[in-house]
């Protein structure tokens, strides 16, 4: 049988551009959309906090990484052409975030460096810097492929807690071949299971992933495309200078958040103007990096709810009200939240939740919150779906009619919805 390889979309998830030199981080246009300076001045830069990015290497004597690379791994498949620094397959430590070689000579691989020199450059005389300087990276240089992506998740999952590991970012996409179309539907992909559980586990131990959504301006793709459609992945698109989604967006109703596309960021050897949803995806894990040394006691699930309920609603022509990261207004938010206590979603028009009762029933309602899931607390038992329709109901027999019955719901899990009702069963 074939191998069912990964095959990535235009050169990862980056449009290229050509260098060019820039100011220090106060001038920085992408900076000053999402009022980065804002948080800075409060003194928090990401400091005690590690971003974990999944990509290729960087070039480690770069100004803008030198002491920034706290961790590395590589994995190479057998049947490439390159090795791990050190010459062998799997390798781990600093030297392993090196970016290739041929020889003595860097390859042509300038989207490590970019990324993660949106997440947490060195600001330089030519270059600003990283949104959350302070920040450490973790950089994990794998074959972008099943098993090199597979490894290296399972390694930021191994290095979360000694490294304080906050965010895991991923500038990739792409989609399967050999495999039917209706595979690209993640949650139901067997390929990319033990990926999602992995995921799952670095999500619920407080590392949010945060994944590029795509740059294929497809208007009526299904899904966003891997690993962005997997469930605990928070998918990112981008917006250009105007503030307008960038023509290029995979959209679809997984994308969370949307981010500049736009920071100066280095390559290889030098600095580059940055694009494509590649740049907005780790844009946004160096902010949920501030915001979590700024805010230690708050949970990982109520940061990002915060981060999302407090964007600037962002208007497609898909899709209507796509919070666009504002650090100014999420540190406001947190700041007047107790640790511990709800962020109600941002209002999306069309959105309706409900409950009633119904010939012995209680009938849980749901419009608008295709792909998410609901939890529910009836008379102390809880019940969990995920809602796979526009529209959909769920329902709960009772014992009896006449009972006076509390019901919390639940979006997603840990961020309660501002919604308790009590009903009167019939």
């Amino acid at each position: 049988m074939k191998s069912k390889s990964l095959a990535l979309i235009a050169a990862l998830a980056v449009l290229l551009s050509t260098g060019l030199s820039a100011n220090a981080a106060s001038s920085e246009p992408a900076y000053q959309a999402i009022n980065a300076q804002s948080v800075w001045d409060q003194g928090f830069t990401g400091e005690g906090t590690t971003v974990a990015i999944i990509d290729q290497g960087v070039n480690l004597n770069h100004p803008y990484f030198v002491g920034q690379i706290i961790d590395g791994y590589c994995f190479v498949e057998a049947t490439s052409s390159f090795r791990c620094p050190n010459g062998s397959l799997e390798q781990s430590g600093v030297e392993a975030a090196s970016q290739r070689k041929i020889g003595s000579q860097f390859s042509a691989e300038d989207h490590g460096n970019m990324v993660a020199g949106i997440v947490a450059g060195n600001p330089t005389n030519e270059a600003p810097g990283g949104v959350a300087p302070g920040s450490d990276i973790l950089m994990a240089n794998v074959d972008l492929t099943l098993s090199g992506i597979l490894a290296g998740l399972r390694y930021v999952d191994q290095r979360k807690e000694e490294l304080n590991i906050v965010a895991l970012s991923m500038s990739w996409g792409g989609y399967f071949t050999e495999i039917p179309r209706e595979w690209l539907r993640c949650d139901t992909n067997p390929e990319l299971q033990q990926m999602a559980a992995v995921l799952s586990s670095l999500r619920k131990n407080g590392v949010i992933p945060f994944a590029s959504a795509g740059n294929t301006p497809t208007l009526d793709i299904a899904t966003s495309l891997f690993p962005s459609c997997l469930k605990d992945a928070v998918a990112v698109g981008s917006v250009n200078q105007a503030k307008d989604v960038s023509w290029y967006v995979t959209m679809s109703d997984k994308v969370e958040l949307v981010a500049p596309d736009y920071t100066t960021s280095a390559n290889t050897f030098s600095y580059i103007r940055s694009s494509g949803t590649s740049a907005a995806a780790p844009l946004v894990a160096g902010s949920y990096a501030l915001l979590r040394q700024a805010f230690p006691n708050h949970g990982a699930e109520q940061v990002l709810s915060a981060i999302k309920a407090s964007g600037t609603p962002i208007n497609d022509v898909i899709r209507k009200n796509i919070p666009m990261i504002d650090l100014r207004a999420a540190y406001l938010l947190l700041s007047n939240t107790a640790a511990g206590a709800v962020i109600a979603p941002q209002a999306s028009t069309g959105q309706v939740l409900n409950v009633g009762t119904f010939n012995g029933k209680i009938v849980v309602y749901a419009k608008g919150y295709k792909g998410q899931t609901l939890s529910w607390r009836i008379a102390g038992r809880w019940q969990k779906v995920t809602v796979t329709k526009d529209y959909q109901a769920f329902d709960r027999l009772t014992s009896a009619t006449g009972l006076t019955v509390k019901i919390d719901l639940y979006l997603n899990g840990v961020t309660p919805e501002a919604f308790s009702k009590t009903v009167i069963t019939k």
